[in-house]
């Protein structure tokens, strides 16, 4: 649901040539808990990098934590180190990163990693602002779960490590557990799924630097054709934007649950551009599936469970409007109201002799980025209502601008078939008004 932002790094020239001790516990800590924030499906966490701080995706798909953007970031100093090539899904080449040893990680109060290798891209920066609204610095990799348990909260927004499995709550230790495939340091598991392209078993990452449902790495192209598909821009990875094929499967098994009408994504393959043989898998399982559980993964032991939420029966959406959007400058807005109060006697309550009520002028002032639309689907219902790469939101269906987020916005493009969208845009000087119906192009 939302944006898709796909991260599935692979590290070229590689060597882990120190050994690590790895993320651990201070002295006499067992267990911690670290609050996130959850956009479009994905964990966004705060970490320190030699006491500097920073947001990063927690992501399973990537192999060691890296830095794409500096933005914001005034100095941070690193261990010398070596330069190596990167790739990633998208349609761009090999990507230079400097590869660092020795530095010092920090997660939560009570979670380090001292002798932490971190990698930052020097070809060039990637900003996520534009498609998330927090500022995202870079990844966190597989080894965070390494000697931990790690339980995902996708309902409270906590990640908690923990580190034995009898550390868990009861609730959670009494959950079934099943085995967990590890294959080139990446947690996978087997899903059971058919269409017209799958029939069986099928290995699928665990990958929490999706925030969609369900990868399928299949060798099709533009030319290929299904039932029950359209064409789509897919999500954005780190070396650029991705597109191929959504459809919708009737059901999926995943361990002792089943999920029904899920939603999968099929990039075409020219954007696969990382050999089969250094992935290992059939496709990723991302955070709009993840978001449905409490997943608690036993890394050292090499086992999983996972327990549905309440998030477990929601349906499974796309972008039906065919529009995509991103955040640009910021304007400020300023706000002007009263707080009114009133005087109450020693116990508390309003006394009926006498109440005196005063008011106090507020002024607030609050930056709100500006929200463009940076893709339009062919024939979708924004094409066809005339909507243009490059123009501005000013508001939809009664929220104005100052309102606006790439959250609520990305909301109304996904959920409610068939709901009607009044959007008020401006291109160049001349504003004006559209209106079209989210209309379904697979049930």
């Amino acid at each position: 649901m939302k944006f898709t932002i796909v991260f599935l790094l692979i590290l070229l020239g590689y060597q882990n040539g120190c050994s690590q001790e790895g993320f651990v516990f201070k002295e006499g800590v067992t267990k911690e808990k670290i609050a996130f924030r959850e956009h479009s499906n994905l964990i966004v966490m705060p970490v320190k990098i030699n006491n500097v701080e920073f947001n990063f995706i927690l992501d399973t798909g990537a192999n060691k934590t890296i830095i794409f953007n500096l933005k914001g970031i005034d100095s941070l100093s690193l261990r010398e180190g070596d330069y190596i090539k990167v790739r990633g899904y998208g349609d761009k080449e090999f990507l230079k990163a400097y590869q660092s040893k020795g530095n010092t990680i920090e997660i939560g109060d009570h979670i380090h990693n001292k002798n932490a290798e971190v990698l930052v891209l020097s070809d060039k920066e990637i900003d996520l602002s534009s498609k998330v609204d927090v500022e995202v610095h870079g990844l966190l990799g597989i080894d965070f779960f390494k000697n931990f348990v790690i339980h995902l909260d996708y309902r409270k927004s906590y990640v908690r490590a923990y580190s034995n499995y009898e550390d868990l709550p009861r609730s959670l230790r009494k959950k079934k557990q099943f085995d967990l495939k590890v294959k080139n340091g990446r947690p996978l598991v087997q899903i059971k799924l058919e269409n017209d392209l799958l029939n069986g078993a099928y290995d699928f990452l665990i990958d929490t630097g999706s925030g969609d449902a369900l990868w399928v790495f299949n060798e099709i192209d533009e030319t290929f054709t299904m039932d029950n598909s359209f064409e789509d821009y897919l999500g954005f990875g780190i070396n650029g934007k991705i597109y191929g094929l959504r459809t919708k499967v009737n059901s999926i098994d995943l361990f002792d649950t089943s999920l029904q009408k899920v939603s999968v994504s099929y990039p075409y393959k020219k954007y696969h551009n990382v050999e089969r043989t250094s992935v290992s898998n059939d496709g990723s399982l991302g955070g709009e599936i993840l978001r449905r559980y409490d997943v608690i993964i036993d890394y050292p032991n090499k086992k999983i469970a996972m327990k549905p939420n309440r998030f477990f029966n929601e349906g499974f959406y796309y972008n039906m409007s065919g529009l995509g959007i991103q955040r640009g400058e910021t304007k400020l807005f300023t706000e002007i109201g009263r707080n009114f109060s009133q005087d109450k006697d020693d116990y508390g309550s309003i006394t009926a002799r006498k109440v005196t009520v005063s008011s106090t002028l507020e002024i607030s002032y609050k930056y709100v980025p500006k929200i463009f639309i940076d893709y339009v689907r062919e024939n979708s219902p924004g094409d066809k209502a005339g909507i243009e790469v490059g123009d501005q939101i000013i508001s939809i269906n009664g929220y104005r601008q100052r309102q606006l987020t790439l959250h609520r916005v990305s909301q109304l493009f996904y959920k409610n078939p068939y709901k009607n969208l009044r959007i008020k845009l401006k291109r160049g000087d001349e504003e004006f008004k559209v209106k079209f119906k989210n209309i379904p192009l697979i049930l």
